[in-house]
């Protein structure tokens, strides 16, 4: 979640990403809060929401959601050492796919996945669990150990 910051106490951390995964998922159906950042950009202390939606995060997505936590986040100012700025973005088209929910919101969708005796794969994830991934290529199933990825992430097409 959080590297050590000098701005938030790492026990408050816990505290802070608890309400505003509560926030978002009672103000905002369909949406998911991924992660939270706490960095320092430029010098300046910040904190960054990551957040999801199966058919797209929109800029109406993220202002709306940084309108419902922001007044949560005034509520732990006793937590924040220093003034912050508030970001609000979507994952972003190129993130990794490595966790569990990583792979549960890209079902459906077209990966590319680089194999660890670097052969290349690139099709539509099926099914996952904890040991293997199923992709859908040309009509055929693939399936590819976890183990044996060594990059996942979303297909680029430009």
């Amino acid at each position: 979640m959080a590297d050590s910051v000098s701005f938030i106490e790492a026990d408050d951390i816990e505290r802070v990403n608890s309400a505003l995964t509560e926030a978002v998922e009672r103000c905002h159906a369909g949406t998911e809060l991924v992660e939270v950042r706490y960095f320092k950009q430029y010098g300046t202390p910040a904190v960054e929401l990551l957040i999801w939606k199966k058919n797209g995060v929109s800029l109406a997505d993220c202002e709306s959601v940084h309108n419902t936590v922001s007044p949560v986040l005034d509520g732990f100012d006793d937590a924040f050492k220093e003034a912050y700025n508030l970001n609000v973005s979507s994952l972003g088209l190129d993130r990794k796919i490595v966790s569990d929910d990583d792979f549960r919101r890209a079902i459906g969708t077209e990966i590319e996945c680089v194999t660890s005796d670097k052969k290349k794969f690139h099709g539509i994830l099926t099914a996952y669990d904890s040991e293997n991934i199923t992709l859908e290529v040309a009509d055929r199933k693939i399936i590819i150990s976890r183990n044996n990825l060594n990059k996942v992430q979303p297909y680029l097409k430009f």
